[in-house]
């Protein structure tokens, strides 16, 4: 047997070094990778070098960033614009149910069903509630990746998401938090299980993905929270940490109710300026794939769509990816803008002890100066 595996060895050495193809192309060949990865490089539309931008300008960058992004995600219907009061304009295109009201953690809780158009998808979400009868600011938590995203939103204090929505109902603000829709009780395990890959892949096949139907849910928790009796519509904020920091950030681009953004998502590029072929492999999750955006621009110029908008953006200390992308791609860029459209005090940026988690008692704090609660 060792000598057959030194003959095939040895065969297969010699097949190689004898191969005309390989004798033919080398040297004249570059990976398909490193060519895609340079003709993305020299494409994009806007790259840090464009920024700051002037007040018109910068209308223009915001008018052109939001309608591409509602192309790719196929979302028209769901943009919220001027909303009239508590009256949402996408009423009709998701129906919420209350199905049950209990105290957990010493808040006051709402179990609602959110039935979400064109699917039929029910998406479970939680609104808590603090003390009292007076209104009060709201805030829309949404889950980062995880296999239990709701629970950890309300039920889970110690999980990386820090039960922030529960946490914020402690503090005097009504919240509402969302299920990931491929994880935890939207799961094929029912309760704690992760199906992104199965959902993600099965919607490409119908030109569709996932960040879509995502999206629809936080608009609809967005339009719900400000429905709320116990809510002050006209103060609403969003919140999350990893993808929810991210969904916090494309929410408030689509729904005006937004007022500000606190963004715990992670601080790094798609495609750093450093980064080889050898090294890129593609999104780690493929909830994060919008056709076309990447031609538009690196995620890290997503946060600059909402300038002058008050924003808390914030990474770990131990998040080393992000501690060593932030400076240069996120918060000084973002400080510039925000200066030269006049309102460098609407932006604020932290570095906490963690990871890539929650900061919940900073996002707290942050959210009582911002709608002086």
């Amino acid at each position: 047997m060792k000598k057959l595996f030194l003959l095939l060895t040895t065969m297969t050495v010699a097949s190689a070094a004898e191969d005309p193809l390989a004798q033919a192309f080398k040297g004249q060949l570059t990976s398909s990778v490193q060519v895609f990865l340079d003709h993305h490089r020299e494409t994009r539309r806007y790259q840090n070098a464009d920024f700051p931008l002037g007040k018109q300008a910068h209308a223009r960058f915001k008018k052109d960033f939001v309608s591409n992004l509602t192309q790719s995600l196929n979302l028209s219907k769901w943009v919220v614009r001027n909303p009239p009061g508590k009256n949402s304009p996408v009423a009709a295109r998701f129906r919420d149910q209350v199905l049950e009201r209990r105290e957990i953690h010493g808040v006051s809780v709402e179990m609602h069903a959110v039935t979400i158009e064109p699917t039929g998808l029910v998406v479970p979400m939680v609104v808590c509630l603090p003390k009292g009868q007076g209104r009060v600011a709201g805030v829309a938590c949404f889950s980062g990746h995880t296999r239990s995203g709701l629970h950890d939103l309300v039920m889970n204090l110690d999980s990386y998401q820090q039960g922030v929505a529960v946490r914020l109902a402690k503090a005097g603000f009504a919240s509402i938090a969302v299920e990931k829709i491929d994880t935890g009780y939207l799961s094929r395990h029912g309760s704690n299980g992760n199906d992104e890959k199965e959902i993600a892949t099965l919607l490409l096949g119908h030109k569709d993905v996932l960040r879509s139907h995502q999206l629809r849910a936080c608009i609809a928790a967005v339009e719900i929270l400000a429905a709320h009796p116990r809510v002050d519509e006209s103060r609403i904020g969003v919140t999350g940490v990893s993808l929810g920091g991210w969904l916090s950030v494309q929410t408030a681009m689509l729904n005006d109710r937004v007022a500000a953004v606190a963004d715990f998502g992670r601080k790094t590029r798609t495609v750093s300026t450093e980064m080889t072929a050898k090294q890129y492999r593609g999104p780690g999750d493929l909830c994060h794939i919008m056709p076309g955006m990447m031609a538009i621009a690196g995620r890290n110029i997503h946060p600059l769509v909402l300038a002058p908008m008050p924003m808390l953006a914030s990474h770990g200390i131990k998040d080393k990816g992000s501690h060593a992308e932030h400076a240069a791609n996120f918060r000084e860029l973002c400080e510039k803008q925000y200066t030269a459209l006049g309102v460098p005090e609407n932006y604020t940026y932290f570095i906490h002890l963690g990871g890539d988690t929650m900061s919940s008692a900073e996002c707290i704090a942050w959210f009582k100066k911002t709608f002086k609660q």
